[in-house]
Formats: structure tokens, sequence, C-alpha cells
């Protein structure tokens, strides 16, 4: 055994070894060193030698380099043109059946280079200015020094001509936050881009039928009210998005890396900052020229007159405390709106609550989903004190229908002390159920005794359809319509008997002979004789 006595010596004996088909492993078991000081010293070696530096072993004309895989060449190829798609582990079975004598990791260093694909290469794709934008999100976990580690959703737009960037970070990556963040990046740009490029996410593209996206209807409404064409990326082709994608990296290395955020707020703050002073202004790789620069020269389309509404819009029954809540928090309503379908919309910073009429009664601000908080004004219990339990809705509840007092009786029997909580639970599925549904199902659970507002809960799961936004509002307008028209008087069905009597009487003469005289002179000519 050879012994080595310095550096010099075991770089040279490590590369010999490599030329001649050890592994890093094997080398790195055999000196007993590790794998990334091995890949060192061949770094090393190859660099040198590239450059044209006299390296440790001079490559002598005509050597040729040994591996243990000579000679199990066309035994390979033979195995993959077979299987194609059969494991390297499975080859490497088959090659020490046939004597193979080296290890695992040559063979799979010679397997990626013969099954290589040949890639189509990735063509760059300039626009004109105005034509193009591109839309992704990413999302990133920061530590914020005020409220704690998190996840925020950053936003980023870009235009394709200019590279001009619009970011901005967000909790949710839901529907509205997505047309909210648009809007504020049309706002920014000052115009819109003819065509923009999208994700196949579900809140763009509902699903792809023969090869073509099939666009949520909501979002379609929103983009076309802005005058955008939208695209649909193929999935599995990131690269379609190069010019948004790269951005994100910049995003993460120039913005968020160095920097502390207190919490969203500052997150949000910084990123403006970061906009004008830092990404409008930087030298483009590719362009070579800053994004604000170019963007002097983009031709977007101007913003419509009104912007797109972005708001929720959901109903809510009141409950007998005065509040309706939405996304766990509550917020107060006049209370005599109790048990009422009050309409609630909900901007990004604002609740406005409509009442049936569509009459504006109350506005709060809005607040993150989850709080779980009370947002109340006091104006809304100084006429009425506030009550709890069954009194406060009988009347309500009775507007259900004529079965609902026995219901209530039976219910005040069953339930003496929680009566008013069940028929303010049966009261609330009018959000989902129309009136006339809910007083079925309560005849129904009368001829059970289920006197329960789970019971009428299942029975209107399995015999009532939902109704929805539209339907109500369709309702409502039949309603009005139908007060503005006269009434019709429909005649006693005896009448009409009385008629056909006066028929099967008569004595078979002329069954024209008793009607009245008609007023056409022409038809009185008719009847005289010639």
């Amino acid at each position: 055994m050879k012994f080595i006595h310095n550096r010099q010596e075991l770089e040279h004996t490590l590369i010999l070894m490599h030329h001649e088909g050890g592994t890093i492993r094997e080398l790195s078991r055999r000196f007993q060193i590790g794998r990334n000081t091995v890949r060192r010293i061949l770094r090393a070696h190859v660099q040198r030698r590239d450059s044209g530096h006299e390296v440790l072993i001079p490559l002598r004309a005509g050597l040729k380099r040994t591996s243990k895989l000579d000679g199990f060449d066309s035994e390979i190829k033979k195995l993959l043109g077979k299987y194609p798609k059969i494991t390297g582990l499975r080859i490497y079975e088959e090659l020490k059946e046939a004597g193979y004598p080296g290890g695992i990791s040559i063979l799979r260093q010679r397997l990626k280079k013969l099954r290589a694909p040949d890639r189509e290469p990735v063509i760059r794709f300039e626009t004109e200015p105005g034509r193009q934008g591109q839309m992704d999100w990413s999302p990133y976990t920061i530590p914020f020094t005020r409220s704690g580690k998190g996840t925020v959703q950053c936003f980023s737009y870009i235009l394709g001509f200019s590279r001009r960037q619009y970011i901005d970070f967000t909790t949710h990556r839901d529907f509205y936050s997505l047309i909210r963040r648009h809007q504020d990046a049309f706002q920014y740009y000052g115009g819109v881009p003819k065509e923009c490029l999208y994700d196949s996410e579900k809140t763009v593209v509902l699903r792809w039928e023969c090869g073509r996206p099939v666009f949520n209807p909501a979002f379609t409404a929103f983009i076309t009210h802005y005058q955008c064409k939208p695209i649909a990326c193929r999935r599995g082709r990131p690269q379609t998005k190069g010019k948004i994608e790269a951005p994100f990296q910049y995003v993460e290395g120039n913005l968020l890396n160095g920097r502390d955020f207190q919490d969203l707020e500052d997150l949000q703050a910084r990123a403006r900052w970061w906009l004008k002073e830092r990404s409008d202004l930087h030298l483009h790789d590719t362009t070579r020229h800053a994004p604000l620069e170019l963007f002097a020269q983009e031709t977007l389309q101007p913003l419509p007159l009104h912007p797109y509404d972005s708001s929720e819009v959901a109903l809510r029954v009141c409950g007998p405390d005065g509040y309706i809540e939405f996304e766990t928090n509550h917020y107060s309503v006049a209370s005599g709106n109790i048990a009422d379908i009050l309409s609630l919309k909900a901007t990004e910073h604002e609740i406005l609550i409509y009442t049936p009429e569509i009459e504006l009664i109350a506005r709060h601000q809005r607040y993150p989903a989850g709080l779980g908080k009370r947002v109340e004004n006091p104006d809304h219990f100084k006429t009425k004190k506030r009550r709890y339990g069954l009194e406060p809705i009988r009347e309500a509840f009775l507007e259900l229908g004529e079965s609902a007092e026995e219901f209530l009786k039976g219910l005040t029997q069953r339930h003496p002390r929680n009566c008013g909580f069940h028929a303010r639970y049966i009261l609330r599925m009018k959000e989902h159920y129309q009136s006339e549904d809910i007083h079925k199902a309560i005849e129904h659970a009368i001829r059970y005794q289920a006197f329960e507002g789970r019971s009428i809960e299942r029975i209107l799961r399995a015999k009532a359809t939902p109704r929805t936004l539209e339907s109500i509002r369709n309702e409502r307008a039949r309603q009005e319509l139908q007060k503005t028209l006269p009434k019709i008087t429909q005649r006693p069905l005896d009448q009409y008997s009385e008629l056909l009597r006066e028929d099967n009487n008569h004595d078979g003469g002329d069954p024209h002979q008793d009607q009245a005289p008609s007023r056409d002179p022409e038809a009185s000519r008719n009847t005289k004789g010639p």
C-alpha cells in the first residue's frame, strides 16, 4: 500500500483514481475525508485545466479514460430501449448479475447522460408597449417584530415591455383579494394593458376542456370591465410567464432580505417605498434600461370611468341581540330590524348593511376574519332595549305561517328553558330558504312531534332547495309588479255550470236563436233572405 505524505500527493491520488472511474463516495470512504472536500479538489482541478494552467496530472495525448462501466454499454442501451422507464436501481441489479464490479453512482451519471431529453429551447418573447401584463402570487413567511411570524401572499403584476412592477402583500389569496389588487395595480400604472397572462388557479380558470381554459365567470366579468383579455398559461409551463417569475427573486433578495418589519401594515408601506425608490429605478438585466424610463413609452388603455364594484354581497338574518355575523365578527344593527333578512355589502374596509327595501341602515369598519370582534354603534340601541329569549322574536316567528303558533307551543313544552334558541335557529334559516319552505317543514315536524331547530334544518335539506340572492331579488320584483297591476276577479264556477245547463235544455231549434242581435250591419244583411 502506498503511503501519502502530503496534501499534494492526496490531491494527485484523488484525481487519478477519479479519472479511473472511482466515485466520490468511494474516494471519501477510502481516504476518510468528507465528500464535499473531494468535490472541491475535483472542481479546482477542472477549473485549472480549463483555464490553461498547469494541473496536477498532465493529460497525455491519446490517453483514454477508463471506467468500470466499459464493456456494459450495450447491455445498458438494450435495457433502456426495451424498458424506457426502467429505474437505475433495476439496471444496476441486472448489471451486477452480468458481472459489473462498480457502484451505482457512476451508473446513474451514465444514465443521466443517456436519458438527457432533447428539451425545447425557451424563447423569450418581447411584446410591444402597452400590449401585455403578467400576474402571479408568491407566499412568504415573515418574522414580524411586533405581531410575530406570519405567512403573507405577495401579489405581483409586471408590464411586459417596460418591466415596471407592482407588488402588494395580503393575508388572503381569494377571489376578492385578486381583483382588488388588480385595481390597485391598474391605478398605479394609470392604465390597463390589452392582455394579461395568468396561471390556471381556480380564481381565474375553473377547468380545462379540450385544451382550452374555461374562465371563472366572476373573473371574466371583472377583467372585461377593464377591456383586458385574459390568457391562461398551459399547465406545467412556468417559463411562459418568465417575466413575472424572475422578479420574485428580486423582491426576496432586495426587499425582504436584510430588513425587519413590524407588521403587515409596515411591510405594505415599505413595499410602496421600495417600488418608487428601488424597483422603478434599477437597471434591468434584459432591457438594460430602468423600468420607469421605458414606462414612458407604454401605450396603456385608459381606466374606465367607474371602477368595478369589488364588494362582497351576502344575506344575513339579524339576531335577537341586534347583531349580524360576517367572517366570525358581529356588527350591530338597529333593534327594530331583529329577525329581518338584511343585505350585507362588504368592501375592503367597510361593512354596509341594507334593509329588504335596500335602505342603508348601518355602516361599520371592517375587521379581519377570525377575530370574533363585536362592533357596536350605540345609536342602534337607544330606542329599544335589547331583550333575549322567545318574546323579541315571537312576532317574526308567527309570520312564517299558520302552523307557527302550534309549533311554538310544542317547542315551549319540549324546551321551556331554551325555546328562544331553537326559534332563533329556525329564523336564521331564512338566509338560505324561502319562508314558505320553512312553514312546510314546520308542518312536517308537527306531525312527528319534532320540536327542534335541528329537525327543521334536516327537513329543509331533504325537501327544499336553497335560495339565492338573485331569487330573492326576483321575488321582490314580482311582488312590487303585482302591486301595480289591476286585480282580476275570477267568475265563480257555478256561473259556468248554469250556462252549460241552459245550452243542454235548448229545444233543438237554431242554436243561434237566443243570441243577442249583432250590431254589425253587414251581419244583419247576411241574415236576410234573397
